[in-house]
């Protein structure tokens, strides 16, 4: 199924032999069918409409991806999904005992049969972030000859076990509370305790008072409402079951840098610590082919990616104009 609005495709295909994980793939794709095509994915609450959806809604990183941002439909097609087993219109695997398994090797021979569907034998540029960059290295691994290069933020060839740990704990919450049968709440406070790991100290210093609130003789905190709204937000999109797949794929990500051939740029933050950039430098130095790191200095850990637009538009820009990417660099 296809359907066309503005210039933008969006549709599903489907997974031949592939019922263990899901029975098909949402997608949309934007630009012109012979541009370079580039595919945009993000992290697990991302979704296929990177450039915006057919009722006007802007996509999930305005100001890096969209009309008239460093990464724009009409010099590219671009092209995102919806996440396997996730909250999107993907489809996932069907319901057994435990979390289901879903790996980034399956999300990316997902990918890749949506390049099949649309004609395209060969990516110009992977452009990844989080879970997207994981995925992005799984797909580079198993499909050599069908990207020309990959760039990625905020990701690795496997996952930090602190990270690991903590995104563990959030499922563990989802778990008790959906027994309890208050999933949503549970759902919510996983949310809530994620996003102290995707920010940092240094950021809530600045952006919240420690000063109580006091509320009918009872204190409140600023930041406490912030993650309340967070999770809030979270449930509005999510169950509990996608996210656990979605989380549990994270810990599951295993790639050997060594099968990835494609020219790669790595974009690390220094107050990242889900990534930390020493675990970005591992990765770099184990790939085969032409393998550089970039970093950039943010207050916003694990989602500068979101928050550092000028910077990442300019990586962005950069790496997908060269001819040949370059030699490596330790900063942009």
């Amino acid at each position: 199924m296809v359907i066309s609005v503005t210039g933008a495709q969006f549709g599903t295909v489907e997974l031949a032999g592939r019922s263990d994980v899901g029975d098909s793939v949402a997608y949309a794709s934007y630009g012109p069918e012979d541009a370079p095509a580039v595919v945009v994915l993000g992290g697990i609450s991302a979704h296929r409409f990177v450039c915006g959806d057919e009722d006007g809604t802007p996509g999930w990183w305005p100001g890096v991806v969209g009309q008239e941002a460093p990464l724009a439909p009409g010099p590219y097609r671009i092209i995102g999904v919806d996440y396997i087993g996730g909250a999107g219109a993907s489809s996932g695997p069907s319901n057994g005992p435990g979390i289901p398994v879903v790996t980034t090797e399956d999300q990316a021979d997902g990918v890749k049969a949506v390049l099949d569907h649309l004609g395209i034998d060969r990516l110009h540029a992977w452009v990844g972030a989080s879970y997207g960059g994981m995925v992005g290295l799984a797909f580079g691994a198993l499909h050599v000859d069908r990207l020309e290069r990959l760039l990625i933020f905020c990701a690795a060839h496997r996952s930090h076990p602190m990270a690991t740990g903590l995104r563990t704990l959030q499922r563990r919450i989802v778990e008790l509370a959906a027994d309890a049968g208050r999933e949503s709440e549970g759902l919510a406070l996983a949310r809530e305790l994620a996003m102290t790991t995707y920010r940092t100290s240094e950021e809530f210093e600045k952006r919240f008072v420690s000063v109580p609130i006091w509320e009918e003789g009872s204190p409140h905190f600023a930041v406490e409402k912030y993650l309340k709204l967070q999770g809030e937000r979270f449930v509005r999109r999510f169950d509990g079951r996608a996210f656990a797949i979605l989380s549990q794929s994270l810990d599951l990500h295993r790639v050997d840098p060594g099968l990835v051939r494609a020219p790669t740029t790595v974009v690390s933050v220094d107050s990242d610590t889900l990534v930390p950039p020493w675990l970005v430098a591992e990765m770099v130095r184990r790939l085969p082919g032409t393998g550089r790191t970039i970093r950039i200095t943010s207050n916003f850990g694990h989602d500068a990616f979101l928050k550092e637009r000028t910077a990442v538009g300019r990586v962005i820009r950069h790496v997908l104009a060269e001819e040949v990417p370059g030699p490596p660099s330790t900063a942009f």
